[in-house]
């Protein structure tokens, strides 16, 4: 789907041969990409969306970021931030092309400062790294998207990232102390330090915090880290219909807060069954893979009260604390995302509808109903995610080749969407707005989004950062 917009309809300025020759004098030859393919490999992300950016930077230090910054204000040209380029909706998708400025070579750890429980990192770091690093020394950054092995923590920052332990320790927003955020026309913002609590006025840590890059560009993070648990262990349970699976959740969590709680739909066992036969999971409805840490005492305790809570609702289960055996118990949760292609050879996934959140105490309707929207337009989805928040993938299948499946995707989509809304849930959980469902915005937010348009307005008024991202026109 190519969405790229002319830069001269909304008054912008062009990348031409002085820009680029002033952008190659402060980042050096190696740090400017103006050769077609080297931009076309910026032109997405892990979206459907595509548009050519006319150069691509790769800053090496916050002070590069401001003078590739100062330029783009001077002319008034588009910058688009882009991390690991793994987000879903778009988001580093420079719209109306301009300067893509790809931060993943800004990678360093700066500070591990233990006795404050905190680190300070580049943005272009992976979260993967972060806590190989951190494990050296005893601790880690809990935050764990599905993409850990790819994604930044700038990216992290930018989309409010979740994963499978935000049911116990909070999502990316919870352990974010302090930042650096380039801002026009060239300034440099210190936010926050190392404290955990301050009230100091507006807290514009949090308002950076899911922005998308419409507000700054992070360059550095100050983040909350914690010891890592003496003992984790796995319980794997299999239910014979979804409704009395989340009953199981809402019985553990009235007791135990596990680090996490997955669920996989039937078609999403399926799915990971004809992709890796030998795990040969059970056939069910739904199955729920919890997570526990602690001391010995704790993680014996928890596993206790998480199988008596799935027995008592009929629920099979197994569980270990063997680090293989860990491993093999939840490895289809771990492939789940890629597996699902395997319903149907002839189909692929959409990244559709595919992050909606909704009441815990609602997931079972929600699993049912999408279930029914799927049959009625005889397109497959498969439904898996975080149980514990009510965070739901759904991966919908389409035939790329037939037109009216394409569109017919796009009507199942706006019905999972309006089912998440009308359950008391939203459209996003983790994977953030970005061009994917920038055309919902003003419908959920109303007033509220003229009133978020004015931030932008404060932060960025020339409209050059990330602009067409969130429903910001």
């Amino acid at each position: 789907m190519i969405r790229g917009v002319d830069m001269g309809e909304r008054g912008y300025g062009r990348v031409n041969d002085e820009v680029i020759g002033r952008l190659v004098e402060v980042l050096g030859e190696r740090n400017v990409k103006a050769d077609i393919v080297e931009r076309y490999v910026y032109s997405t992300d892990a979206s459907l969306f595509s548009s050519l950016p006319d150069v691509v930077v790769t800053p090496e230090n916050t002070s590069q970021v401001v003078d590739v910054v100062r330029i783009a204000s001077e002319k008034r040209i588009p910058v688009t931030p882009r991390g690991g380029g793994t987000g879903l909706c778009g988001g580093a998708v420079p719209l109306y092309g301009g300067i893509v400025v790809d931060l993943s070579k800004m990678d360093r750890i700066l500070e591990v400062d233990l006795d404050n429980f905190c680190v300070t990192v580049e943005a272009g770091i992976t979260p993967e790294r972060l806590n190989r690093e951190l494990a050296k020394h005893g601790f880690f950054f809990p935050p764990s998207p599905g993409s850990k092995k790819m994604c930044t923590v700038g990216g992290m920052i930018a989309t409010n990232a979740g994963g499978m332990h935000a049911v116990r320790y909070g999502v990316t927003r919870n352990f974010v102390l302090g930042l650096k955020l380039v801002i026009p026309p060239g300034d440099v913002v210190s936010l926050g330090g190392k404290v955990l609590k301050r009230c100091l006025g507006y807290d514009l840590i949090q308002l950076v915090v899911g922005s998308e890059g419409t507000l700054g560009i992070v360059t550095e993070a100050t983040l909350r880290i914690l010891p890592l648990p003496e003992k984790s262990a796995v319980v794997v349970a299999y239910f014979k219909d979804v409704s009395t699976a989340a009953k199981a959740v809402n019985a553990v969590l009235r007791k135990v807060i596990p680090s996490a709680i997955e669920v996989l739909d039937k078609w999403s066992i399926e799915a990971v069954n004809r992709y890796v036969p030998s795990l040969n999971l059970p056939r069910a409805e739904a199955a729920l893979y919890f997570e526990v840490e602690g001391s010995e005492q704790e993680v014996e305790r928890q596993i206790r009260v998480i199988v008596d809570a799935c027995r008592s609702h009929g629920g099979e289960t197994e569980w270990t604390s063997d680090s293989k055996e860990k491993e093999r118990l939840l490895a289809g949760r771990e492939i789940v995302g890629g597996a699902i292609m395997n319903i149907d050879r002839g189909r692929v996934r959409v990244y559709e509808a595919e992050d909606v959140c909704v009441p815990i105490a609602q997931l079972p309707r929600f699993v049912e109903e999408a279930h029914s929207i799927s049959e009625r337009y005889g397109i497959p989805v498969c439904i898996y995610g975080h149980a514990g928040d009510g965070n739901c993938h759904s991966g919908i299948m389409i035939d790329p080749k037939s037109r009216e499946e394409w569109e017919k995707m796009r009507m199942m989509a706006s019905e999972i969407y309006e089912l998440a809304v009308k359950l008391g849930g939203n459209i996003s959980g983790e994977h953030g707005i970005g061009l994917l469902r920038a055309k919902y915005m003003a419908g959920i937010h109303g007033q509220a989004l003229h009133i978020m348009k004015k931030i932008k307005e404060a932060f960025d008024p020339q409209g050059i950062l990330n602009p067409g991202k969130m429903g910001f026109t």
